[in-house]
């Protein structure tokens, strides 16, 4: 019987022993600054979205956020490096739609994106543009797709297993056409390559590529969504133009190691919605060529989990193989 007490009793004193360590992280966090990675080459669709979530996250911190980018394996890399880093609140993912097509994509993924992360926040979207360099002879998607009938055409993307690889091949499947996908580690090399002429046309985010279509550097020939954007009017979207499409933008958010200790999670999500209601917030995210979309916490983890499925029928209806 006192074996048995004795047993109780020690489990008891651990679990209080978790329970005040939790809530003294709680108390003391952040005790340093806060390092939040994007796991994509500088300059790409999510550094402005990173940057303005960051700063103001610091300012109501008082503790420095530092984005570090860490590209690589069409985000693998650093969705990795945060899922088996220290769950303690100073290291955070920015991800974005790859959280949802890579566990469907590659076979040999290190990471579960619905079990190693607890989400915090969307903190915005943008749609997915096609545009072509103007040396190609189209001014339209339906033509793009008629010469990509007639011979072979490359396409720039930001990364194998990325949703813009993935529409690129959906539209040729769908089509007819062949498009050969050229990736790169993110949206930013695949631009200049792009613009530089290395490609015949890009399927990427809307962000980045604004300065270049409004400088005639690219040609934009139709985005995804159901409405045209705001940033770029003249631009159709795919269903004007008469191609089927799946519902689609490029959303980008915050998660953390699944882990962390649920007060310091609780303020994070408290903090996330904070900032995204502050007008200044929404006016460089808008100014930028973002959707202010965002949602926090449980909601933000149920459009993950129903993207992932929508993805796993869009590549296996397409029969697009795995990586």
């Amino acid at each position: 019987m006192k074996r048995s007490f004795s047993r109780v009793w020690r489990a008891t004193l651990c679990c209080a022993a978790v329970l005040l360590a939790s809530s003294a992280t709680a108390q003391t966090w952040p005790d340093r600054p806060i390092k939040l990675v994007v796991p994509f080459s500088a300059g790409g669709g999510a550094d402005v979205a990173a940057r303005t979530y960051g700063d103001k996250l610091s300012s109501l911190l008082g503790q420095p956020v530092v984005i570090e980018n860490k590209p690589g394996a069409s985000g693998n890399i650093g969705a990795e490096l945060v899922a088996r880093g220290p769950a303690d609140g100073h290291t955070l993912l920015f991800g974005n739609e790859f959280l949802a097509t890579n566990p469907v994509m590659f076979q040999n993924i290190r990471y579960d994106s619905l079990k190693d992360f607890v989400p915090i926040a969307k903190v915005a979207s943008t749609p997915v543009a096609i545009a072509a360099h103007p040396s190609l002879p189209v001014k339209s998607v339906q033509e793009l797709l008629a010469l990509g009938r007639t011979r072979a055409l490359n396409y720039a993307s930001p990364g194998v297993g990325t949703g813009p690889h993935l529409f690129g091949q959906l539209m040729a499947l769908r089509s007819g056409a062949k498009f050969n996908n050229i990736p790169y580690r993110g949206s930013a090399p695949a631009m200049a390559d792009a613009v530089g002429g290395q490609v015949d046309f890009i399927i990427s985010t809307l962000t980045p590529m604004m300065v270049y279509l409004q400088s005639g550097k690219l040609n934009g020939l139709a985005i995804t969504g159901g409405k045209r954007s705001t940033h770029a009017p003249d631009i159709p979207t795919l269903t004007e133009v008469g191609v089927v499409s799946p519902p689609y933008a490029v959303w980008y958010g915050v998660m953390a190691p699944a882990a962390t200790p649920q007060p310091v999670v609780a303020r994070l999500q408290q903090l996330s919605a904070q900032i995204l209601k502050d007008p200044e917030v929404l006016a460089k995210l808008r100014n930028a060529g973002y959707d202010a979309e965002s949602s926090i916490g449980d909601t933000f983890g149920a459009e993950l989990r129903a993207d992932i499925e929508r993805w796993q029928r869009v590549i296996q209806d397409a029969k697009i193989p795995k990586e």
